[in-house]
């Protein structure tokens, strides 16, 4: 088999055509640096990516290369440079992508948000796919992205030590808020609730307990309905993005396990709180 010369960006896969007759026998080709004019160059049958100027055989037949989120994060990687956003990246792993990188200030963030959100949508694949989509952006100098352990959970084996770290990173300093309504999450927490969706998916192997805990103000019986009302509410939101519903657990401790015995509303914020447990199952 051989190809023509082709002016090609640097991640695209190529399903190569012939300009001749085909070998009979697969041949093995290195790589070879692209020439100009017409000129045919003899390489083996199969996929073929650009890298750095020269054609790099790819072993993904093109039926699963279709369907890899890798390359779905590379493809939508390339056009987020390509229209000028060079800090902005796409992580994608099973159903969950991350919008990461580091904005020069927050109203760069509040445009790479947006111009990541809609590449992702804006895909062939990943845009049907149903993913959890996740924002791991920083802004430099300030606030580190809310999907950010999440990020680096997704490039690396999952443990159940990794999983729980990851839960923790990005539940520290931040709380999940509810609405008026018993059991409602509200909206201004979905950004935070999406991360740990993201968190829960890659660690599905694993036995997740969302624990929703209430400070001690109110009659028991009461403090107890409503955090469980809200556990559930939690994992009802995650199962709705996907989630399978033997994956999470979800438990209302009500006020029987406090952390601080103190009676000031500073200890009743920390009594008031989400913890995730992960354990093997």
């Amino acid at each position: 088999m051989a190809i023509r010369s082709l002016l090609l960006p640097a991640s695209a896969i190529l399903a190569l055509a012939a300009c001749g007759e085909a070998p009979s026998q697969p041949q093995t080709a290195p790589a070879l640096p692209m020439v100009n004019g017409d000129e045919c160059v003899p390489i083996a049958d199969g996929m073929y990516e650009m890298r750095d100027g020269r054609l790099m055989v790819s072993t993904t037949p093109p039926e699963l290369a279709a369907s890899n989120p890798a390359l779905w994060a590379q493809e939508i990687d390339t056009g987020l440079k390509a229209a000028g956003i060079e800090w902005l990246g796409v992580t994608i792993r099973d159903q969950v992508a991350i919008i990461t990188g580091t904005a020069p200030d927050a109203d760069a963030k509040a445009y790479g948000l947006s111009a990541g959100l809609a590449a992702i949508e804006g895909h062939p694949r990943a845009g049907v796919a149903g993913l959890i989509i996740v924002d791991g952006i920083s802004v430099e100098g300030g606030e580190q992205g809310l999907g950010v352990p999440l990020a680096s959970l997704a490039g690396q084996l999952t443990t159940a030590e990794s999983c729980k770290a990851a839960f923790d990173a990005t539940l520290s300093g931040r709380t999940i808020q509810f609405g008026n309504i018993r059991g409602e999450i509200s909206p201004v927490s979905l950004p935070l609730v999406d991360a740990l969706g993201g968190i829960s998916m890659l660690c599905r192997a694993f036995e997740i307990e969302i624990g929703v805990h209430s400070d001690t103000r109110g009659a028991d019986g009461y403090n107890l309905r409503i955090s469980q009302e809200r556990a559930d509410a939690l994992r009802n939101y995650l199962v709705g993005k996907g989630l399978a519903e033997d994956t999470i657990k979800a438990v209302g401790y009500g006020e029987t396990q406090p952390i601080d015995s103190g009676s000031t509303a500073e200890a009743h914020a920390r009594n008031r709180r989400t913890e995730i447990k992960v354990t093997p199952r």
